[in-house]
This record gives structure tokens, sequence and C-alpha cells, in this order.
């Protein structure tokens, strides 16, 4: 038996139950007991235990949960070719530059190329066009690249993707191809722009996105470590095949400084396996699961993004005219997907951005739920973005759980105050307050690598709600300080039928921790996105 006493300036353990504290003993990576130094050592009597200061002078938190993000991708997009607007931080501390503009953009594809050989491919992540000119990129554009590669960039969304000539004509992609989400110019020649699950035909067949999966793995968690993350949610997994056989394998071993939530991408297996063999498939997931790998909810996805224009929103639509975006999967086509696993027990989450997405995936959670009663199924809704006051009261009504993607009220709040929702909408976007004022489990989240996986900058973004030119969108639905870390812990725990476990620093649970330069309760409120990650403790083990 070996027990760690770690001390600290203070722990912040969201336990009701518990006292000021500032000590934590750990047994076999689970929390023995909580306390001032003084009470704990008392209880530890002539117990033999081995003292860690290391922490004395910083904040303990528990863990922070990333309940919405993609870690595998994460890691490997890391290591691809940056196209975004904003700097972005790689694994290995280095610091990508951001794009300005669409020549930007070419000229660093084409640096690329440069050093290439031909008939090899050119892959580029993170474009944004609603910062650069407001347009998306083209075939022409692509090909001003080079026309001796096959050259392709997905957007910042993950949405969107774009495609040059020499990619499209290898696909056999041209004015006949009738596939959702292909866009075609006046003419009926695709633009070289591919929405959804039209990304398959350009993305899939040349393996833009192949990744070496334990490197990526490591890129992924050891950015997680640096934000304070000790779980990390994966969404949308591909389960089939071998990358998923190395994954799980690698994700159980304990080799990673993180624990992670896998939730299975369920369209791609409706794709290749019946219903039953996909049941039986997330079934036989569980068996490879320990407390490093957990099975989180199965995911749907019934919608595109908001500022990539593929929403799905009812009337009066998007505030510049542009069409209403891909309503990918309706009440019925939900509804009958999610029934068989309600039934088996599983938890669903479905990704719904717009209002029109979020009314049909409320209609169909209601007939699951109405179809086989089930208490506690945490059904959630992912992003939730658009929800209006009455989708809240019926989430409520439902049990059902919701996860904001509060980072976008920074990072495009004056697009959606602008150009996606206007001004009512966007003010009472991600409203986080008005759901926990309703009794709904909420969650916040990065959704990496759409934006960084950085809780503390989430969690600024749902006490301030600040854009980038410092318009307050919606004060009304600010959380407190308090609010936001139980949204990125106990909160996100919750979400994951996990709070048994994790989210607090409560004897009996894992000992997960973040340690932090200071207190995010105490701190400045605009400061709390600036407070240093000194560390993190897995399972009673600093990593």
């Amino acid at each position: 038996m070996s027990i760690t006493l770690f001390t600290a300036r203070e722990l912040v353990t969201l336990d009701e139950d518990s006292e000021r504290a500032n000590a934590v003993a750990v047994l076999d990576g689970r929390i023995l007991y909580v306390g001032t130094t003084e009470s704990v050592t008392a209880r530890l009597g002539d117990t033999q235990f081995t003292l860690d200061t290391q922490f004395a002078d910083a904040v303990l938190v528990p863990g922070f949960i990333e309940a919405h993000g993609h870690l595998l991708p994460n890691g490997s997009f890391s290591q691809h070719l940056w196209l975004g607007f904003d700097d972005r931080l790689r694994a290995d501390g280095t610091v990508d530059r951001g794009c300005t503009s669409i020549d930007e953009v070419i000229n660093r594809l084409r640096e690329v190329a440069a050093t290439t050989p031909s008939g090899e491919h050119i892959f580029g992540v993170g474009f944004d066009p609603t910062f650069l000119e407001g347009r998306a990129l083209t075939r022409q554009d692509l090909d001003r690249v080079s026309t001796d590669h096959y050259v392709s960039v997905m957007n910042a969304s993950l949405h969107w993707g774009y495609a040059n000539s020499m990619l499209i004509n290898q696909q056999g992609i041209t004015s006949a191809t009738d596939a959702l989400g292909v866009v075609k110019d006046a003419d009926g020649e695709p633009t070289g722009q591919f929405a959804e699950t039209a990304m398959a035909l350009i993305f899939d067949a040349v393996g833009a996105m192949r990744q070496e999966t334990k490197a990526s793995l490591d890129a992924g968690a050891h950015l997680a470590r640096l934000a304070g993350v000790t779980t990390h949610s994966d969404l949308a997994v591909r389960i089939l095949g071998r990358v998923f056989d190395e994954y799980s394998t690698y994700a159980a071993s304990g080799e990673l400084p993180v624990r992670v939530v896998v939730s299975p991408h369920m369209y791609e297996t409706f794709r290749r396996l019946s219903p039953a063999e996909s049941l039986e498939l997330v079934q036989s997931i569980r068996e490879r699961c320990n407390d490093r790998l957990l099975l989180g909810p199965l995911k749907w996805i019934s919608d595109g993004s908001i500022q990539g224009f593929t929403a799905a929103l009812n009337w009066p639509g998007y505030c510049n005219g542009s069409e209403d975006g891909h309503l990918l999967l309706d009440r019925a086509t939900i509804t009958a997907a999610v029934l068989p696993f309600h039934r088996a027990g599983f938890q669903v989450a479905i990704h719904a951005n717009g209002d029109r997405a979020i009314d049909e995936t409320l209609l169909a959670l209601r007939d699951v739920v109405e179809s086989d009663p089930r208490d506690d199924h945490r059904h959630r809704i992912e992003h939730a973005q658009m929800m209006s006051p009455q989708q809240l009261d019926t989430a409520a009504e439902l049990g059902v759980a919701l996860n904001f993607f509060s980072n976008h009220l920074f990072y495009w709040g004056d697009i959606h105050y602008t150009t996606t929702m206007g001004p009512e909408r966007a003010m009472r976007s991600n409203p986080a307050k008005s759901a926990l004022v309703k009794g709904i489990k909420i969650s916040i989240h990065s959704d990496a690598p759409v934006t960084p996986v950085a809780p503390l900058f989430t969690m600024w973004c749902a006490v301030n709600r600040v854009t980038r030119t410092g318009m307050i969108l919606g004060e009304e639905e600010r959380l407190t300080p308090l609010e936001a870390l139980r949204a990125v812990t106990l909160g996100a725990a919750e979400l994951m039928h996990l709070d048994h476990e994790l989210g607090s620093i409560t004897v009996g649970k894992l000992a997960d921790f973040t340690v932090l330069a200071q207190n995010p309760l105490t701190t400045n409120p605009m400061e709390i996105k600036n407070i240093p990650v000194v560390g993190t403790v897995l399972a009673g083990v600093p990593t």
C-alpha cells in the first residue's frame, strides 16, 4: 500500500460536502482523504505516506474534461500544413503563423508542392473563408498551387473541403455527379468545393487525412495535457478496421497522459454494416475498455456548421440570404437509427447546430424516449448553438443534456451577429445560463481541432461572451466562473456518465487533477484564459 499526500496552496474540490482544503491523499490512483494538511495527516496517523510538495504554491482543481473534441484528428492535424487565420500551437511547442489572405494560403501550399514529387498529395488544414476575403477556395485557386499534384484543403469547420482539378478528375467528379454537397457553377461544373458527406469524394480516396495512429494520439494527448486536460473525448471515431484496432490498443495501454472517451461515428458504421451488425460491433468495444479507454455516447451528425452555412436553420434562415443549410438527418431517420441503441442501453450524442436541426433532433429524441422510457439516459445534443427558449424547455422535459460550443462566441461571434444568425439570435446563442436555470445538464467545449483545446479559454468564453471585436454577445447568458469550471469538470463528467468517477475532488473518485498557477474562481474573469497551467495529475501520478 503506497499513499501519496499532495499539498497545494488551495484545492477547489467542487464537492459540496468538502470543507476548505489544501491537501489530498491518494491510494491506488483514487482519492483517499481530502482536507487541510493537518486534518489529512491526522487521519493518516501512523500510516506511512510520501509527501509531494511540488504543487505547494499552486491550485489544484478537478482534472479538466474536454467533452467534445476529436483527439486523433487534433493530433493528426497538428502535423499537417496549417492554413488557418489564427496562429496555431503544435505539439512540439512550435507555433504556425496564421494566413491573412488567400494568396498567402496559395503560396504556403506552393512551398510544399515545390519539394514534393509530382503525382503525390498536398494537404492543408484550417482554412476559413470567414476571415479571408469572404470566399471559399475553388479548383482554379488550387490549380495555381499545382497541376501535377493532388491538392486538397480542409475547412476549419471540418464541414467543407476543397480540391484542385487533378484530384477532381482523378475521382471522376463531373457535371453528371449527383451527390449532396458537390457545389457546381452556373454551367453545372464542379467548383472544387465539397460539403459534408461529399467530402469523402476527395479526402478518402487519396488518404488525405491518413495518419500514423500512435504519433497522432501522442500529439493530441500532448496538446491536451498542455491545456490541463486529463480526460479527452474523441467524437465520431471510425471503429471499423486496422486504425481503430491500433487506436484502442494504444489508448487502453495507459501510455497516454489522458483518459480517452471514444464515440463511434455511426454514419460511417451504418454505411458498411446493418443496424444489427452495428449494434454488435459497438457492444464489442466495451470489451476493449478500461479506466484509460472508455466508451462514450454514439455519435450522429444532423447538420453542418453555422459559419460554413451548412447548419440547418428555420425561417428566416441566414441573415445574409444564403440557403438554409444541409439537414443531414430528419426526425424519422434519427428515430429509426437511434432507437435500437437506446433500447440496448447506449447513450447517443447528436450534432445539431442550427435551430431546424435541433427541432428534428428533439422530435426524434421524444419519439425514442417515449417509445421506450429509460431513466437517466442523458442523450445529448452537441453544439446546440441556436437553441431557442422553447427548445430548452423541451430538452429539460426529455432529460436531454446539452454540450455548448462556447468558443464560437469569440471566434465567430461577430460573424454570427452580422452575417449568419443576425443580432437577436446571435445574442442568445450557446444559451448555457438559461439551460442551467432550467435544470439541464451542460458542458462547454472546444471541438478541437476546430478551435484549440483549452478549457481555461472555453471557460473565459462562457464567462465573458466577448467577441473578437470586444462586443458582449448576450450578457444575460454569461456563466459565473464557478458554473464554467463545473462545466469543464463535473458537468462534462455528467454528460459522459462518469460523474461517479471523475469531475470533483471527492473521496473514492479517480485522482485526476489539473494544477493551475491561480484560482479561476478568484481571478479577474477577463484573465481566466491567461492562467498558466502548471501540470496535471492522472490517477495520482504527475504527468
